[in-house]
């Protein structure tokens, strides 16, 4: 595997990245995934669920006693986006994920349920601690996922909730707001005069077929195995109907995402940004803004990768080219 061209600044690196093959791609994803199914109850910590428990899904594979891999997925996904890097990587580590409430296989309640990144974070953190009893792990988040790992990095910064990890990895999501481009189906999905009617009209074929044309490189029709599971897990417990109620995080983000930056500049964590060049979810100018303000000096080894040749989802694009991250 090449070396990153280097580009001035010593944390900065540029990927040169084979184009991933194909031939683990036959499988039934879907079904494969759930196959691996464990399940807990959790009872939410947000008030206004007055300790309502739901149903989560978790997941561990790769190679027990292994290196901990702890990997958060984003919206409206769930952690089968991780489903071709636990592939390539299971030799290496233990991997562990979950699905948070509204995502996936986990329990998917409608209004006047909340969703909340912090009831998220604390789920995160009682997994890592209690669940799976890891003391030592990489992070690894993704689009709002990275919202998530932010809150529970945070929580530890602040008041210790839980044991940090040895390196946090973030990767391309809206971590700053006011440099993101929401989508107009974003957009629609948080205007209460249309996101119910949106997301009534919305099927899940449609939402996983919208996304392979728009965010996965090469671009992907509904019958790739992976836009197909997609569409499985958005049609599993009838996950399109919560869209208006998880995609709430976003007003989460708005106004608390600069303390989590904050604090996050303070941490003695490793952290490593790993962007893709011309995401439109997600510019490389949301990148490069937290990498001067908040990343570029702060305590332990920090570092920003950008990658030239996959898309918003780079752990399904290019799983080959993730143990870089991991040197």
């Amino acid at each position: 595997m090449p070396k990153p061209v280097k580009k001035g600044d010593p944390g900065l690196g540029i990927w040169r990245m084979p184009t991933q093959a194909s031939e683990d791609r036959v499988v039934d994803i879907f079904q494969e995934w759930r196959s691996g199914v464990e399940s807990l109850q959790w009872r939410s910590s947000t008030a206004a669920n007055q300790g309502r428990e739901v149903e989560i899904f978790h997941r561990r594979s790769g190679t027990p006693g292994a290196p901990a891999l702890v990997c958060v997925h984003g919206f409206p996904t769930s952690s089968i986006d991780f489903f071709a890097l636990t592939r390539e990587l299971r030799s290496e580590f233990e991997i562990f994920v979950l699905d948070f409430p509204g995502f996936g296989f986990s329990e998917k309640p409608t209004s006047p349920y909340v969703y909340s990144l912090y009831d998220d974070a604390r789920l995160l953190l009682h997994m890592i601690s209690e669940i799976w009893g890891l003391s030592r792990y990489t992070l690894l988040t993704h689009d709002r996922g990275t919202s998530v790992g932010l809150v529970a990095l945070h929580m530890i910064g602040e008041d210790g909730a839980a044991v940090a990890p040895g390196e946090a990895v973030l990767t391309n999501a809206n971590i700053f707001l006011p440099l993101a481009n929401l989508t107009p189906f974003q957009k629609a999905l948080l205007d209460p005069s249309t996101a119910r009617r949106v997301a009534a009209e919305v099927t899940p074929e449609a939402l996983a077929a919208g996304m392979g044309a728009h965010t996965f490189m090469p671009r992907r029709a509904l019958g790739d195995p992976e836009i197909g599971a997609l569409a499985k897990c958005f049609a599993y417990n009838s996950g399109v109907r919560v869209l208006p109620d998880t995609i709430q995080y976003l007003n989460e983000r708005s106004r608390d995402e600069t303390q989590w930056l904050e604090t996050l500049s303070h941490l003695p964590v490793g952290t490593s940004l790993v962007w893709r060049l011309h995401d439109n979810v997600s510019p490389l100018r949301v990148a490069n803004f937290v990498w001067e303000a908040f990343l570029k000096k702060k305590p332990g080894r920090n570092r920003y990768w950008i990658v030239p040749s996959a898309e918003h989802y780079l752990q399904c694009d290019a799983p080959r080219n993730w143990r870089r991250s991991f040197d």
